[in-house]
């Protein structure tokens, strides 16, 4: 029995640069985790890489899927070869209608009729079938039994038993915070799931409860709960003793093109992706609120880190401090792009406190990471996030900006309590391994 596994959401990231999503560690995890448990226990079972975008893996490879390549157990079905380059007679006479010059004849009637935007959408979907073809080719020729369909990349091929992963159903019970595209794709994957899946990973019980009350016939299938662990840089960076100073000197070497500096343990720190649903501008004000009102030391600071996702929340942030503050004031909002592990687990462990407002989350991975890294945690008391955190991590309601604000301000002002919950936190953090979820993803493939 072997296994093809969709890894769209890695070939479109850069992981080594730093822009990794949730979505993007939890594949990683999950597939080297896989990978290590049919290594250890000598099965003979082979995962094969693939994307149901040919397109995707004519693209440079992200160097981090290579560390999982191993030639026995994990392969890459990339195109060249085994693929052949998809093409047909159709194909082809669309392409040389598409390379005709555009003389004034033909500008008015694909003016009229959009006739080039037609033909290339056609020729899109007659390619697409044929690469699906040779996909079920390929995957008979390799005895594929099982089929796991990613985030963004999901489609019914041939006669396989299909596996999704669900991360979370935002969209659906939050559309106001998301984009009509997101909410379509999702409601896509939620339809492919239910006519489709056989087996349903939900990274909590949050998203699988979300799941249970969308439709009754998920009740019918094999869903099951499989957390989240920790990134093996995370691991190491947990085990490490931390040299503040010198950590210090390395991240304001970083902050020098903000023109900006920190100091060890004086700022509160968000990472994640820039949108509304992540409440990061409801952060900013009480932040700055708080100075104004001389709640917390003058010299503490808030780091935010990430990459803009939607609604250019980094565009409003920016655009409230102009508006509200003066130059000076403003400095002690450092906004930052993604850094990359090394500079991302030094920014958390140096840090006063993690703060997370987020509205909903499917599971809430910064939470994780910081509890592991001994750094308190400030989080929101919604979806998943209670479920992560425990009892060792100080909760407010994202909806109520005064709750917000006093929790920081407390928090702040009480160090000793701030201390005794990130003792707590890293007790909490232990409880989520992959080799758990492993071996529960394990018996769900065989039990297929």
């Amino acid at each position: 029995m072997n296994i093809a596994f969709e890894i769209s959401p890695l070939l479109t990231a850069s992981g080594t640069f730093g822009d990794k999503s949730g979505v993007y560690r939890y594949m990683y995890g999950l597939l080297n985790g896989m990978t290590q448990y049919i290594k250890k226990n000598k099965l003979d079972i082979k995962i094969y890489l693939f994307s149901f975008n040919p397109h995707f893996l004519k693209t440079p490879i992200n160097p981090e899927i290579y560390d999982l390549i191993d030639k026995k157990r994990v392969i890459l079905l990339r195109r060249d070869p085994p693929f052949k380059e998809v093409t047909s007679i159709y194909s082809q006479i669309i392409t040389k209608v598409l390379q005709i010059k555009p003389n004034l004849f033909f500008r008015i009637i694909n003016r009229i009729f959009f006739i080039k935007y037609f033909l290339g959408y056609i020729t899109e979907k007659i390619e697409f079938q044929s690469y699906i073809k040779i996909l079920d080719f390929e995957f008979t020729k390799r005895k594929i039994k099982i089929i796991f369909h990613s985030e963004t990349a999901f489609f019914p091929v041939g006669d396989y038993k299909n596996i999704s992963i669900m991360y979370d159903l935002t969209p659906i019970n939050l559309p106001e915070f998301h984009r009509s595209e997101t909410i379509d794709l999702k409601k896509r994957k939620l339809n492919f799931a239910l006519n489709y899946c056989n087996g349903i990973i939900c990274i909590s019980k949050s998203t699988k409860d979300d799941l249970l009350k969308y439709s009754p016939v998920f009740k019918e299938k094999k869903v099951i709960i499989g957390y989240p662990g920790l990134d093996e840089y995370f691991k190491i960076a947990a085990a490490q003793k931390m040299n503040a100073k010198t950590s210090m000197k390395e991240l304001n070497l970083l902050l020098k093109k903000h023109s900006n500096s920190i100091e060890d343990e004086k700022y509160l720190l968000y990472y994640g992706t820039f949108e509304p649903r992540k409440n990061i501008i409801f952060l900013v004000k009480a932040f700055m609120d708080l100075h104004k009102e001389n709640q917390i030391p003058k010299d503490f600071k808030l780091v935010l880190i990430g990459g803009e996702g939607w609604g250019k929340v980094k565009k409003k942030i920016r655009n409230y401090l102009n508006e509200e503050y003066p130059i000076v004031d403003q400095r002690k909002v450092v906004l930052m792009d993604y850094v990359n592990d090394d500079y991302l687990t030094k920014f958390i462990k140096n840090a006063y406190a993690v703060v997370y407002p987020s509205i909903y989350e499917g599971f809430g991975l910064p939470v994780l990471e910081s509890m592991a890294l001994k750094t308190t945690v400030v989080s929101s008391n919604t979806s998943s996030l209670p479920e992560v955190g425990g009892h060792s991590v100080l909760y407010t309601n994202p909806w109520d900006f005064f709750d917000l604000k006093e929790k920081i301000r407390y928090l702040v002002k009480h160090k000793s309590f701030a201390k005794e919950l990130a003792k707590d936190g890293l007790v909490q953090a232990s409880q989520f391994t992959w080799d758990e979820t492993i071996n529960k993803v394990m018996k769900l493939i065989k039990s297929l």
